[in-house]
């Protein structure tokens, strides 16, 4: 009895992925695996990857745009998450209350709210025309600077989120040490402060480029005709033409062109950092 009790507490932690596993497996292996059966004819890859292919043409913009996207985002989320763990009391909480209540907002009325403030008769316009920077409205709505003003507000609050999380943890007195033996803040940051952030980033950054990927919405209400990504153009294959099998074959194109992009960003960043996340001796 005693040797059964000793085996069932040492499998007990594998048992925890249960769950998980399950959730997988019905929400994301299984589906999955229907799709790519319907995505199992050779003609339409061929097709896909001839020169002038629109939709190869389209595919290859969505991963310019997410890579865009996720770079701003961190870019902007790391300052205000370094921030956050410099500030103490009410100053945080409401810091932190507003960088969580647009996450309480839908998507979809996050984006509306886009179009009235950068229509032409919204608020960034009327701005403009006030202070006597424009004679008339500016084309700022169905533009790809909209599509990425939008995306950037929806993806922030959740990059701004894993980086504090990750800045929160670390032990300050690695910095206030770099410093008493002579280092500048600068360098006290950047060889000591982010080289413990530097997986956050990466995660962050990886994060963002795939939920970007996967973004319909905000490109179809605030981009211009010009501004469509693959997204979308399955979408219209889904529910309005029907072609499941194309729609099919472009997500499986998607999932795999981003599963390797992902992977070699990975390996190429980690080299880049490898001498900071070793400390910062070369």
């Amino acid at each position: 009895m005693g040797i059964l009790s000793s085996s069932v507490l040492r499998r007990g932690p594998a048992w925890l992925l249960v769950p998980a596993l399950l959730v997988m497996a019905v929400g994301f292996v299984i589906p999955l695996g229907e799709v790519a059966q319907w995505a199992s004819s050779p003609e339409l890859y061929i097709e896909f990857f001839e020169p002038g292919n629109p939709y190869r043409l389209i595919m290859i913009d969505t991963f310019m745009l997410s890579i865009g996207v996720a770079l701003l985002t961190v870019a902007l989320a790391y300052p205000v998450a370094y921030y956050l763990t410099r500030t103490q009391g009410l100053a945080q909480k409401l810091l932190l209350i507003g960088i969580l209540t647009p996450l309480w907002v839908s998507v979809l009325i996050r984006t509306y709210g886009w179009i009235v403030v950068l229509g032409r008769g919204g608020l960034v316009n009327s701005l403009l025309m006030a202070l006597n920077v424009t004679d008339q409205p500016v084309q700022l709505l169905y533009t790809r600077f909209a599509v990425y003003v939008a995306m950037i507000q929806v993806l922030l609050p959740i990059a701004v989120l894993m980086l504090y999380g990750a800045m929160a943890s670390i032990n300050d007195t690695f910095v206030k040490a770099a410093r008493s033996l002579g280092a500048s803040a600068f360098n006290a940051f950047r060889y000591v402060f982010f080289p413990m952030t530097a997986n956050a980033v990466i995660a962050s950054g990886i994060l963002i480029f795939v939920l970007s990927l996967g973004f319909f919405i905000t490109p179809a209400l605030v981009g211009g005709p010009s501004d469509v990504l693959i997204s979308n153009v399955i979408q219209t294959q889904v529910n309005e033409t029907m072609d499941w099998e194309l729609a099919a074959t472009l997500g499986v194109i998607l999932l795999a062109g981003g599963a390797i992009l992902v992977a070699a960003l990975v390996v190429l960043v980690r080299k880049a950092l490898q001498s900071d996340l070793n400390g910062g001796v070369k």
